[in-house]
């Protein structure tokens, strides 16, 4: 009996066994492969800024030409700063080059705009005062033809300014200026010629009525009176 209980159990141990040897192991499993990451396109440098850096040096020149810069100090100043900047960073950092030039821009721009006004109002107020010189002599009448040049003149200023064109305004206000002046000094020449002949005239009616008051005065001393002298 013993011994048939220890036959099964060996029975039982290497049954065991061959049934592990038989069946084969499984192998490791293997993560799915990664698809391949698409590689990120690279942002394109940006452009030089050539426009930007044309538009605010040639806005500064005209700041310049005619001293607009005066007239609006801290926008000048403000522009021309940003216009350094813009150009330090060209063929650097293009983005904040254009964005400083962006900058002189607007700048520069405001100088013109308030400096320009500012520019054209001196320049007709000077022609203002030398066509009021003008009016009080009556230019008009006495000088006719150059009043009415300097007119045309003054007249074309005002449109120039109108539209914008500050250089040809102020240029033509000057010109008024001066033609209003010399207009008036021609109708200043006239009116003293014309005081001197006055003058003279008056003096020589003067001298005639003393002539005629000595005549007379003689005649009544020697006993006549003007009425006998006739």
């Amino acid at each position: 009996m013993k011994n048939a209980f220890v036959f099964a159990l060996f029975a039982a141990v290497s049954l065991a066994v061959v049934s592990c040897a038989s069946t084969p192991a499984k192998p490791p499993e293997t993560p799915p492969a990664k698809p391949p990451e698409t590689p990120k396109p690279e942002t394109p440098a940006a452009p030089l800024p050539e426009a930007e850096l044309k538009q605010a040096k040639e806005l500064q020149q005209k700041a310049d030409a005619y001293h607009l810069g005066d007239y609006a100090p801290d926008e000048y100043a403000a522009g021309t700063n940003s216009l350094k900047a813009g150009e330090d960073a060209y063929g650097k950092d293009n983005a904040a080059s254009k964005k400083s030039l962006d900058d002189a821009i607007a700048s520069f721009t405001t100088v013109i705009d308030k400096g320009g006004t500012a520019y054209v109002g001196k320049a007709r107020d000077e022609a203002d005062a030398s066509r009021k010189s003008a009016d009080d002599l009556k230019a008009s009448v006495a000088v006719k033809d150059d009043y009415a040049t300097a007119k045309d003149t003054y007249d074309k200023a005002g449109q120039e300014a109108a539209s914008g064109d500050i250089g040809a305004a102020g240029t033509d206000y000057g010109s008024a200026r001066d033609q209003f002046t010399a207009v008036a000094a021609t109708a200043q020449e006239k009116k003293d010629r014309a005081t001197r002949a006055m003058d003279e005239t008056s003096q020589a009616m003067t001298d005639s009525e003393k002539t005629a008051a000595d005549a007379d005065s003689s005649l009544q001393a020697e006993g006549f009176s003007a009425s006998d002298a006739q």
